[in-house]
């Protein structure tokens, strides 16, 4: 939400009415968002709690010279028959490998990924398990993320994820998201 406001800031002049309402649902979904995160319990993303990107965050992203530090990922040892433990496993993939089934950092699972030459767009929503009806509801409200194709998207799975990407020949090691 903070991120989305610092881009509604530093929209440049000959940013479309287009962009500006883009970004401008993205702060009211947001918001829905955050209210239905505050009812459930459920940790706001780690993305809310950093301030707003500078001029120069595209740069941040670009997965030409990303490197994960090499032990963020945990041990075999650790990790074991998946099976057996409820320890979510965070990794990193290209915005365009993303899968319908594949669950987001944050907690979100995606439904939907449309493909592009400049651009993927996936639809994602915030599963609620302790209450199905409404689970099936989210489902036909859901958030579009826009990512470029080499851009390097937070993913994770969890117990219910339904596609696991992390042993993908592309997946990189990513540290969980902060919550505190």
């Amino acid at each position: 939400m903070i991120a989305t406001a610092g881009a509604v800031r530093q929209l440049p002049e000959e940013a479309t009415e287009w962009h500006v309402r883009r970004l401008a649902n993205e702060l009211a979904d947001a918001v829905v968002d955050l209210d239905a995160r505050m009812r459930a319990g459920l940790n706001v993303p780690s993305a809310w709690q950093v301030v707003a990107p500078g001029a120069d965050a595209h740069q941040a992203h670009d997965p030409s010279d990303a490197r994960a530090p090499d032990d963020n990922r945990a041990q075999d040892d650790e990790t074991g028959d998946r099976s057996n433990t409820d320890a979510p496993v965070f990794y990193c993939l290209r915005a365009a490998d993303l899968e319908e089934g594949m669950s987001t950092d944050d907690g979100q699972d995606i439904v939907s990924v449309t493909v592009s030459e400049d651009w993927v767009f996936a639809d994602v929503y915030t599963p609620r398990s302790d209450d199905p009806q409404q689970d099936e509801e989210n489902r036909h409200e859901t958030e579009c993320r826009m990512y470029r194709p080499d851009e390097l998207v937070g993913m994770a799975a969890f117990v219910d994820t339904e596609v696991d990407g992390s042993d993908a020949d592309n997946a990189q090691p990513h540290s969980p998201p902060c919550t505190d």
